[in-house]
């Protein structure tokens, strides 16, 4: 082979060893950002990230509370704190987590089996049917509520939900009065960590609205800091101290 070849074989096999030295190294993590730019409607806030992290030593699960361990990655802000409860956040906001795990720290129960016995209640009901079902004017024959009421409901029926509580709290009066403490006492939640179908809307269980569920980014950051420069009394932690973060 002639001489003039080996260079050429020599850097092809360089190449060759820095390719697959890279496919097979973990790819390196992305450094602490120095600054980010937050944009607000009160003013544009540059939040030094380097300099709370370093020199302040504040460690990244005082923030970034999802965060278990050092070995995991925080998510970004947005991943659950939206700048508004839109339609866009609600569809796209699954695209933010980097996999199907993290459903469950705000979709945290699905409705299983519920602790209904039938025999129970209709004895106890003296065999009136009606107490629980509709008259005859309206249900004809006996048939599950779910034929009727869905799950959202309609101006002219009510959720399933909504008409079953109320049909519930006429002969449990006292203890809806007492104030049931989660869905427990009725229903066998079904364990969400390895659950794969639809979620149910949050307004299902929740009566607030679902903005009041999960702080908003605003928010959010408003808690984290303020809550944080109070503790100590230093930076902006008064009411009056907007401008020391938000640039007029």
């Amino acid at each position: 082979m002639q001489k003039k070849f080996f260079p050429i074989i020599i850097i092809t096999v360089l190449l060759l060893g820095l390719a697959v030295t890279g496919y097979i190294l973990p790819t390196q993590k992305q450094k602490v950002p120095v600054r980010i730019l937050f944009q607000n409607s009160g003013g544009k806030v540059i939040f030094k990230h380097l300099k709370h992290h370093q020199i302040y030593e504040i460690s990244c699960d005082k923030c970034h509370h999802e965060r278990k361990t050092a070995n995991n990655d925080p998510l970004p802000c947005g991943s659950c704190h939206p700048e508004s409860f839109d339609k866009d956040f609600v569809r796209n906001h699954i695209n933010s987590f980097p996999d199907n795990t993290y459903c469950i720290k705000c979709h945290h129960a699905e409705l299983g089996k519920l602790n209904f016995n039938h025999e129970a209640h209709e004895e106890h009901a003296d065999d009136d049917c009606q107490t629980c079902h509709h008259g005859e004017d309206i249900e004809e024959e006996l048939q599950k509520c779910s034929n009727c009421h869905t799950s959202a409901g309609t101006k002219e029926i009510p959720s399933i939900r909504d008409a079953a509580h109320d049909r519930c709290v006429k002969c449990h009066e006292g203890q809806f009065k007492d104030g049931l403490k989660g869905c427990n006492p009725c229903h066998k939640m079904k364990d969400m960590t390895h659950y794969k179908g639809d979620t149910t809307p949050c307004a299902q269980c929740h009566q607030k609205p679902s903005k009041d569920l999960v702080l908003n980014r605003m928010s959010a950051f408003h808690d984290q800091c303020m809550i944080c420069h109070r503790e100590l009394k230093k930076g902006p932690y008064k009411d009056n101290d907007c401008d020391k973060c938000h640039l007029r």
